[in-house]
């Protein structure tokens, strides 16, 4: 095996930006204080103005002229508009990956589900987010596809922070682990047409809980 890279400097700025957004600690719409940020991350300016231009790009942070940077808030047609093209593209991800599953991976999706009910149970939504991730990420990587995993790699940042919102719920959260138990069975069963449906209605209700959470309102009440 390949030795891991070292990230860069701007790269590890990157990584804990996104990790502050995902969890929350930076929520949606909040201004980032780049003095602050960045003698908390011990960096200079110009790395850190860098990490943030790629997250500009990649959706996740909002550049406002005279004002300084944001978080990015979305709209609820917006958040629509992303679980719509979030749901094709799993779906189609799902479709593409389970002939390629092995009683291998079907294990590890097994430790994936059970490390995010642990999670669950401990009330660490965090780590059961990064479970969350690694699963959808899992089956991105089985499709075989190259496009789809980088479009699928670019919208899942932009959907954490959707996926924050509506883990606050509890009872969200345990049905999720439920229906993801039932995609796990149709994985075993190589049932593509079944996962492809179960993933479709898990999706479904992650955007319903989302939406939910803000009614008419924007995500970021304003944003500043």
């Amino acid at each position: 095996m390949n030795a891991p890279r070292h990230l860069t400097l701007r790269e590890r700025i990157y990584e804990e930006i996104v990790r502050m957004i995902v969890s929350g600690e930076l929520p949606s719409g909040a201004p980032l204080d780049e003095k602050a940020l960045t003698e908390k991350l011990q960096v200079s300016r110009t790395p850190f103005r860098e990490a943030l231009g790629t997250l500009s790009k990649e959706g996740l942070i909002e550049i406002r002229p005279y004002r300084g940077f944001f978080v990015r808030s979305f709209s609820r047609k917006e958040i629509d508009g992303l679980y719509e093209l979030r749901k094709v593209l799993e779906c189609f991800a799902v479709e593409l990956a389970v002939p390629h599953m092995s009683n291998h991976h079907i294990a590890a999706f097994q430790r994936i589900l059970g490390s995010a009910v642990d999670a669950l149970r401990r009330g660490d939504m965090q780590d059961y987010g990064k479970y969350d991730r690694e699963f959808h990420e899992m089956i991105a990587e089985l499709s075989d596809n190259a496009a789809l995993i980088e479009t699928l790699g670019r919208l899942a940042l932009q959907i954490q922070i959707g996926r924050v919102i509506a883990n606050e719920n509890p009872d969200f959260a345990e049905q999720a682990a439920r229906e993801r138990d039932h995609i796990l069975a149709a994985f075993r069963l190589r049932d593509t047409r079944g996962a492809v449906a179960l993933m479709h209605t898990h999706i479904s209700d992650v955007q319903r809980a989302v939406l939910a959470r803000f009614g008419e309102e924007s995500v970021s009440k304003e944003g500043g």
